[in-house]
């Protein structure tokens, strides 16, 4: 990036750009491009307009060398490769608004989700600050918690995943186990929840054959008639 006090010649060796494999005409666009940046003092709104300038105006430098060259990270220079000198202006002025521009999309998802994984525990401002590490642009929390809401990464979908996934690998372990044994070996006990429930019906089922509950009581057995015999033996 041009700075202060700095030459032609040390602009490109610090951008790892060679002068002598440069054509007259590469090196007439280039060292506008670098009094531009003197002259602005290579603040962000320069940097950006000089970056769009250099990767469509069909100079046949790399990417990565018009990124060195006006002092941006490769990613964003791959990336406004593909945006308009309109959207590169409404970014420039949502820059100095300080409001977030970028936006979240379905190829950012696995990444995302990685990171939630691997930090289960992370907060959202945590969340924020890795997005704007990884692709170097913000979004505000609104937008965030609805890209998870429709991805299925916010904290209950995450939740219930974790949980099928705890019982799967379980289930899988213990066939591995129970496959795995050898011969007359004694088989290892399954965890509780390997097995079904237990039942719960305190009394016998209405809709089995009815059980008997033995004779009645004596109390209320009915009495038995006995009667004297006439008849002599």
């Amino acid at each position: 990036m041009a700075t202060e006090g700095q030459s032609f010649d040390q602009w490109l060796r610090a951008a790892k750009v060679r002068l002598e494999q440069l054509s007259d005409q590469q090196q007439t666009v280039l060292q506008a491009t670098f009094r531009f940046l003197q002259d602005s003092n290579a603040d962000y709104s320069s940097s950006r307009i000089a970056s769009h300038f250099l990767l469509h105006c069909g100079l046949g430098l790399k990417i990565t060398q018009i990124a060195r060259l006006v002092g941006i990270h490769p990613r964003s220079a791959f990336r406004q490769r593909n945006l308009s000198a309109k959207d590169v202006g409404q970014q420039i002025h949502h820059h100095f608004q300080g409001r977030p521009y970028g936006k979240l999309l379905p190829r950012h998802a696995g990444s995302i989700a990685e990171f939630l994984f691997r930090h289960p525990q992370a907060t959202r401002d945590e969340l924020l600050d890795f997005i704007a590490r990884t692709w170097e642009f913000r979004v505000s929390k609104v937008a965030l918690w609805k890209f998870l809401k429709k991805c299925g990464l916010d904290r209950a979908s995450l939740k219930d995943l974790r949980q099928v996934s705890d019982t799967e690998e379980e289930q899988r372990v213990t066939l591995q186990v129970l496959e795995a044994r050898s011969p007359g070996a004694l088989v290892p006990v399954p965890p509780h929840r390997f097995f079904l429930p237990t039942r719960s019906t305190p009394e016998p089922s209405c809709c089995g054959p009815k059980c008997s509950r033995g004779s009645p009581r004596p109390a209320i057995a009915s009495a038995t008639i006995t009667a004297r015999s006439s008849r002599a033996f």
